[in-house]
């Protein structure tokens, strides 16, 4: 039995007893503790010859595990746990004389308390829906068992950044976090919301790559950095509120981006249609959306699937008519959202987030966060149900168009005829700006193409 005690040397020639040590800021301690390579010799040298082996670490600390027997001997106290006198975890020990000179002080390690994050999402006193729930409002495991899981098709995600969270790890999926110019490290996500969202597009194709683009100086060079990586599905759960004048007045007066941005987005955005990959975009909550309204895109709203297991238009979701793009209506098809008028406001999904992100605990109640879960959805979630969806399409038939897919996900969605959304505007019978066609069914689009 042992004691494991780490030492640290004295700086340079000075001392610094313990006392000083109360008053050290964190800005000030890496300055002033910085022990010498040729105390940290000495000291293993000293400890040697009392029998006592050790090792010194890169930065000059030396560490030790001391027998049982020889732990009194050498602090003239009883080891850890050894009764009252016995110096507790974590507190400092009294250097033996014989070493004074060379070690400013010693301790015993406090055990670890490791601040694991969950794999599994916790219990929350409230209504909501877990990521196996999704799969199932959208008819998405039955496409599993039949062996459409989206394998060999590549999924990008422009989004917050990617974090491997332990549910991604512990379920298999695959997901390469990836910077784009100017995103810094592409597995921080401060916010959350990337790494929460992209379990939605492994929620409907388990078995898709999934490549997460974390936004870094501009919209454009997150999507030109996915639509480089050639996926077949690039999903964007962004965009900006200005859908409410024309092309020309814009161009004339424009509004939380230039012009010039819209432009550049739009030839981006449209030549990777032109070379066949499918661009998903959340159309919105309660946005006006651009690039969720752009003609060329797959715009996709939301629905909400009630506690009593009802669909009714999201309350939350946008549905506008376009006057940037005439003709085009916002959007073509639903994902699963939450409701504006529930308790709490947009929470309706239970999604993975970094322990430490702004969404962790999101709508929690009472429940402490820290746990790495979060509720929340909004048109942000249903953009990357769609993206995985259409992986599965693109498994079974790899050459679809663009066209052949929006025409399989309308052809067979689920029409909702209850509810109204953040427009106001109301679901009915069949295709309405509300819904589009409805909510998309996986095993019928499956079975559709």
């Amino acid at each position: 039995m042992s004691v494991y005690v780490r030492f640290v040397p004295r700086s340079r020639s000075q001392s610094i007893p313990m006392e000083a040590m109360a008053g050290l800021s964190s800005d000030s301690a890496p300055t002033i503790i910085r022990p010498t390579k040729a105390n940290a010799e000495r000291g293993q040298e000293r400890l040697a010859g009392g029998g006592i082996a050790s090792f010194a670490t890169e930065m000059n600390r030396v560490s030790t595990e001391v027998p049982v027997e020889r732990f009194a001997e050498l602090f003239g106290a009883p080891p850890p746990g050894d009764g009252a006198a016995a110096p507790a975890r974590g507190s400092a020990l009294t250097v033996p004389d014989a070493l004074a000179d060379v070690f400013d002080f010693a301790y015993v390690p406090q055990e670890i308390d490791y601040h694991a994050t969950l794999a599994l999402p916790p219990v929350v006193p409230h209504y909501h829906l877990r990521v196996g729930d999704v799969a199932l409002a959208l008819n998405a495991p039955r496409c599993h068992q039949q062996g459409y899981t989206g394998k060999g098709v590549k999924v990008a995600m422009t989004d917050t950044g990617f974090w491997p969270h332990p549910f991604f790890v512990r379920n298999g999926y695959t997901l390469y976090p990836t910077e784009s110019p100017g995103s810094g490290p592409a597995d921080v996500d401060d916010n959350g919301h990337g790494t929460g969202e992209a379990a939605n597009i492994f929620a409907m194709a388990p078995q898709c790559t999934v490549y997460g683009v974390k936004h870094g100086g501009s919209a454009a060079g997150a999507l030109e950095t996915a639509i480089a990586l050639k996926p077949q599905v690039v999903t964007n759960s962004w965009g900006w509120s200005i859908d409410q004048q024309s092309r020309d007045a814009f161009r004339q007066n424009p509004q939380n981006i230039s012009y010039a941005e819209l432009v550049d987005l739009e030839s981006l955005i449209g030549e990777a249609v032109d070379n066949g990959i499918c661009i998903v975009f959340s159309a919105g909550n309660g946005h006006f959306a651009f690039p969720g309204c752009l003609p060329k895109v797959i715009s996709v709203g939301g629905v909400t699937v009630t506690e009593d297991g009802e669909l009714e238009a999201s309350s939350y979701a946008s549905s506008f008519e376009s006057q940037l793009y005439p003709g085009r209506a916002a959007p073509d098809i639903c994902g699963i959202v939450g409701r504006a008028d529930a308790a709490p406001m947009t929470g309706h999904i239970m999604l993975p987030v970094p322990p430490t992100a702004q969404l962790d605990g999101e709508n929690f109640g009472n429940v402490a966060a820290g746990k790495g879960w979060g509720v929340f959805s909004g048109t942000s979630a249903a953009a990357p149900q769609i993206a995985g969806l259409i992986a599965l399409l693109k498994q079974i038939r790899p050459n679809l168009t663009v066209e052949q897919i929006r025409t399989a996900l309308r052809t067979t969605a689920t029409d909702v005829v209850k509810g109204k959304t953040a427009h106001g505007k109301k679901a009915v019978v069949g295709p309405d700006l509300a819904t589009g066609t409805g909510l998309v069914d996986a095993l019928k689009a499956c079975g559709y193409i």
